[in-house]
């Protein structure tokens, strides 16, 4: 009963603002508006990350577990990418698909670029953290201020998936092979690694189904009552799409472009798609939206399920 009190709110405002876009209630023409609920969306999450980082930092002896907190991330980021590595993989060679080199792009791909909203998002979860250990006033803060900003993060977030645009790709057989694989691939690393750190299968999991996406796992689970293991999941993620970024203009150019993209994981259909564009080819981006809005669906929906197991 708890996993569904849970699931339920999440899926209604997902779907809520998906359903507002796809019918056309809430329409996002032209590129001004787009940028405009991009702002918002930043600015919501910040304020709930901010909130988020205070939550840690009132817990007491925050600081022994930050140390294993690290651990944790770093671990769950490398297990996750190195098993979705080993699936995808694995699923190309059952297939016996072979991925064309893409001919070299002579565009320069500023890596720097894309880090800067994760550095600036970690700085404010940080700077939260310190203002929680620091200032005694906010030890008061009511956890529903992160509840109802995570809804309406998810209600904007609905509108976005709901004005993607997939070009009727996502019906194909690699549009759903590929990222079955990204998911199957992730969760096996994340339970292979958790058992190091005394996690149990559920936590292990739902660490693991973040996919990458890290502006919403962590903030799920800090939200059922774990900020601490919260905060590991928004880091987890966090690497991950570093690594990401690191390893997409390395895959990207060779036979083994749906690697780079699955290690993208989520973050396919946003952060990471103008790299995969870049160093993957133009006829890879409607694969990778694809492949990151149906991660994008699941992490919802196996995060909560997964940690209250």
């Amino acid at each position: 009963m708890h996993t569904l009190t849970t699931l339920i709110p999440i899926f209604f405002f997902l779907l809520m603002g998906i359903v507002l876009a796809k019918t056309g209630i809430i329409k996002l023409v032209g590129a001004r508006r787009a940028a405009l609920l991009d702002r918002i969306v930043l600015l919501t999450l910040s304020v709930m990350l901010f909130f988020m980082g205070i939550r840690i930092g009132i817990i007491e002896n925050i600081g022994q577990k930050l140390v294993e907190i690290g651990l944790i991330s770093v671990s769950f980021a490398f297990a996750t990418v190195i098993g979705t590595s080993v699936v995808v993989l694995f699923t190309l060679f059952l297939l016996r698909k072979v991925i064309h080199k893409p001919e070299p792009h002579k565009e320069k791909i500023h890596i720097m670029h894309h880090l800067k909203e994760p550095v600036y998002l970690l700085f404010l979860m940080i700077s939260g953290i310190v203002s929680g250990l620091f200032i005694p006033v906010l030890k008061s803060v009511n956890g529903n201020i992160t509840t109802w900003l995570l809804y309406l993060l998810l209600f904007l977030i609905g509108i976005q998936l709901g004005t993607s645009k997939t070009k009727n790709t996502v019906f194909q057989a690699s549009m759903v092979l590929l990222p079955l694989s990204t998911a199957i691939g992730s969760l096996f690393g994340g339970l292979a690694i958790g058992g190091f750190f005394s996690l149990s299968p559920g936590e292990s999991l739902s660490l693991a189904a973040g996919f990458g996406w890290y502006t919403l796992s962590g903030v799920i689970i800090t939200d059922m009552g774990n900020p601490v293991l919260g905060s590991a999941g928004f880091m987890i993620n966090l690497f991950r799409e570093t690594i990401a970024l690191i390893a997409i203009p390395l895959l990207g150019r060779t036979r083994f472009s749906l690697v780079s993209i699955g290690i993208a994981g989520a973050t396919s259909m946003d952060v990471t798609l103008p790299l995969i564009e870049r160093s993957c080819g133009k006829e890879f981006v409607s694969l990778a939206l694809g492949h990151g809005i149906l991660l994008s669906l699941l992490v919802p929906l196996l995060v909560p399920l997964f940690y209250n197991l």
